[in-house]
């Protein structure tokens, strides 16, 4: 993840006889990511990929290719952080979904002999007879 620290201390090259993102638009926007990483707005990437800036020419602006690979390494450190959260409470989750697979000895005092499927084979020719 990208600290608010690196976002705030961020510099990028100016242009002036190319096309370039209105400065106070791109600073006022960082400015607007920092406030919104502490309050863990999980919309934030979102809303980073979709954010557009006035382009000027002829006027002190930041250099566009700069400026939109930063946001995308910004995007793109948020949405880690949001799957790793996410990521762990799925796995939690999953955690308590128990595994078909997965043999689980009975309860003391449980019996599964009244059910014919259930019951354990008597010797290894009957074990040989079962589908599975």
């Amino acid at each position: 993840m990208i600290s608010a620290d690196a976002i705030t201390s961020r510099t990028f090259t100016t242009v002036r006889f190319k096309e370039g993102y209105s400065t106070r638009e791109v600073d006022d926007f960082l400015d607007e990511i920092v406030d919104r990483m502490a309050t863990g707005d999980h919309s934030l990437a979102r809303r980073i990929k979709e954010k557009t800036f006035s382009n000027v020419r002829f006027r002190e602006g930041y250099d566009i290719d700069e400026v939109d690979d930063f946001l995308d390494e910004v995007a793109r450190g948020l949405e880690g952080d949001a799957s790793a959260s996410t990521g762990a409470s799925t796995a939690s989750a999953a955690a308590a979904i128990p595994d078909p697979h997965e043999t689980v000895a009975p309860e003391p005092g449980t019996s599964y002999t009244s059910d014919a499927n259930l019951a354990a084979p008597s010797s290894d020719s009957d074990a040989a007879q079962l589908p599975w």
